[in-house]
This record gives C-alpha cells, structure tokens and sequence, in this order.
C-alpha cells in the first residue's frame, strides 16, 4: 500500500472509529486516498460537516474516486459524502456500528448460527450472545445478520460489504464513542 505503512493505516483507523476528523485529515495529508477509500470517505463527510480547511478538496477527490471504483460500498460511500457537500442530511440513520464486526457476521457460515445487530447499542452480537429475549427483525431490537459465507477480500472490500448491507436496512456507520 503506497503512502500507507502500519501506523500511518492504524492512525486513520483510529479516527474514523473515534470520529475524529481533524485527526482523519491529518493522517489523509500527502497520502494516496485510492488504498483506503473506506476510512477516507467516513472521515472527509465529518471533516466537511465541521467545514475543516482541506476538507472539500479532499471530499471531491474521494468522490470522484469512489465513483470510478465501483466497489461494494463504494456507491453508498459516495451518497454519504456527496450529501455532506450539499449540506443535507443523507437519509439513513447513523448507527454506532464497527463496519468490521458486521463484515466478520457477513462472513459467518449459515451453520454456525445467526449474527445480530443491535439497533438500539450498533453491537453486533455473535450466535452464542444473549440478545435480551427481544424478537429479531420485524421492528424489533436486533436485526439478523444474513450469512454469506466466507471471502477472500482485503479490508477495504469487506468495509465495503458491510456498508452496502448495512444502507440496505436504512442505516449508515457512525462512530463508536463511549
């Protein structure tokens, strides 16, 4: 990954899960945004929110990318950033949702078990995880996590993945904070 070594990747990982988009554009600075299209468009839509110098530039280029790449995610990404330019809102609601934890659930066998999205906490609940008795699906607390098997897709593919599914049920990451 040109421009990208570990702790650089970890940086931006980092922010994006913390939401900080300060932090986000600093580890973008100077760095190709091809290899981590994923993280960079969650941190350019929140560093354009709070209309950080850099961050339009830089949000235009994203899009621009996301568009050609067409990947999994990319399509859904690209309404995100794209509504945070023109200053709306993109309707999906934000879920505090670690796109990891739902590609890992995606990933799961149909033998071991239905994963669970909490909609209320973004936790995703593995097979063996109590979900507090409530139904699943159906407006419900928790929505199952349909399993596709598992792939051999690089982390920006599997975000993607995760992404796609999850603006299916009508909702977009958001960070995790404590």
């Amino acid at each position: 990954m040109t421009g990208w070594d570990e702790d650089a990747l970890a940086g931006l990982r980092a922010a994006v899960a913390r939401g900080d988009a300060r932090a986000g554009l600093a580890a973008l600075a100077g760095r190709p945004l091809g290899p981590v299209l994923q993280y960079a468009g969650d941190v350019l839509a929140a560093a354009v929110a709070e209309g950080l110098a850099g961050a339009e530039a830089a949000a235009r280029k994203c899009l621009a990318e996301l568009e050609e790449r067409g990947l999994p995610g990319d399509a859904e990404l690209a309404a995100e950033l794209a509504a945070a330019l023109d200053g709306r809102p993109s309707g999906l609601d934000a879920l505090p949702v670690d796109l990891g934890a739902v590609a890992q659930a995606l990933e799961a066998g149909p033998a071991g078990g239905l994963w669970l999205l909490d909609l209320e906490r973004g936790d995703v609940l593995a097979p063996d995880e109590p979900a507090d008795g409530e139904p699943c699906g159906g407006g419900g607390r928790y929505l199952p996590i349909p399993p596709e098997g598992p792939r051999r897709e690089a982390e920006e593919e599997r975000r993607g993945r995760a992404r796609r599914w999850l603006a299916g049920q009508g909702r977009r990451p958001a960070p995790r904070v404590l």
